[in-house]
């Protein structure tokens, strides 16, 4: 629900540099082992466009701008070609891409350390579930990074495998946003995208007076506030995710903030802070401790529920606005 600074990301991509390249050496040589004489003249063409892609060293690492530049010069991939019995085949130009990609290989062996690193635990969209999906064979557990591609696999398969190009989310999210594109952009280099997250939850003050009342959580009312401009034919997080519907399933949350609130005051914050002087707290650690939950916007990706935590912690008073 914030975005985070390219600079950051390629420090990572640094930090990984040796099996990114990898990565793309893998790919452009298992592009070449592709028969193109089963495809039409406009998918051979097609083909050819991809591997001159991955011929290049830093395809991998494309900015969002120089990914959007290649989308629209490369285009969509050309009618399907293969069928039997007058039916298209399942497997297409589009998966055979896919394939020499590796892309599903990749979310159990790079991606999970690769963004762990970058910071994100939790689904970029609904800050409600981590990323990490488990499934279950026979002989083994499987755990992987769910990923959501900013443009489709499916329709740009020569960008299964690229970075920027790369959402981290739960698989609820990634299921239902499918190729919908959605008002987020999770790279940017615009500084002010970074300070303060275009989206908010605010609890009514009627609803924190009745809960004090009466102790029953159904009383909070949460509010989600969408401060972005919603772009013609995208979606708002809250139409794509249903988000609010989510974040209220966990009003228990905001109860314990609400009693919180009352119990540490800013005296008592201050008795405890010098009583625990020695522990070399910082303030946002400290505040990490009575909140429960992170509580600058720069983590908002390590933890479920951590953008709605530390803004209604910040409207009860547990923590301070930064200005």
């Amino acid at each position: 629900m914030i975005s985070i600074h390219i600079d950051k990301v390629k420090n990572v991509q640094e930090t990984f540099k040796a099996e990114i390249t990898d990565q793309r050496k893998s790919a452009y040589n298992k592009l070449l082992l592709i028969d193109p004489t089963i495809f039409s003249i406009a998918e051979q063409t097609y083909l050819q466009s991809v591997i001159h892609l991955f011929n290049d060293a830093s395809f991998l690492l494309k900015t969002p701008s120089e990914i959007e530049s290649i989308k629209n010069n490369i285009g969509g991939l050309p009618p399907i070609s293969i069928y039997t019995n007058g039916r298209p085949e399942k497997k297409q130009l589009t998966h055979y891409i896919q394939e020499a990609l590796g892309y599903t290989q990749l979310r159990k062996t790079f991606y999970p350390k690769y963004f762990r690193n970058i910071g994100i635990k939790t689904c970029v969209y609904c800050n409600s579930q981590l990323t990490i999906v488990i499934s279950k064979s026979k002989t083994e557990i499987d755990a992987r990074l769910e990923v959501d591609h900013h443009y489709s696999k499916s329709d740009f398969p020569f960008f299964s495998i690229s970075l920027f190009n790369l959402f981290p989310c739960c698989s609820s999210c990634n299921k239902r946003k499918s190729s919908t594109p959605v008002n987020f952009k999770l790279y940017t280099e615009d500084a002010s995208k970074l300070k303060k997250s275009d989206y908010d939850f605010k609890i009514t003050k009627t609803s924190k007076c009745n809960f004090l009342l009466t102790k029953d959580t159904e009383k909070i009312e949460i509010i989600f506030n969408d401060l972005s401009v919603l772009p013609i034919g995208n979606k708002s997080l809250q139409s794509a995710f249903n988000v609010i519907e989510i974040h209220n399933t966990q009003k228990d949350i905001i109860a314990e903030l609400i009693i919180k609130s009352q119990v540490y005051n800013e005296s008592f914050k201050r008795i405890l802070q010098n009583n625990f002087s020695k522990l070399s707290l910082s303030q946002s650690d400290f505040d990490r401790v009575i909140v429960g939950n992170y509580t600058e916007e720069k983590d908002i990706h390590k933890r479920p529920f951590s953008k709605m935590t530390m803004d209604i912690a910040k409207q009860l008073g547990l923590t301070k606005q930064k200005k």
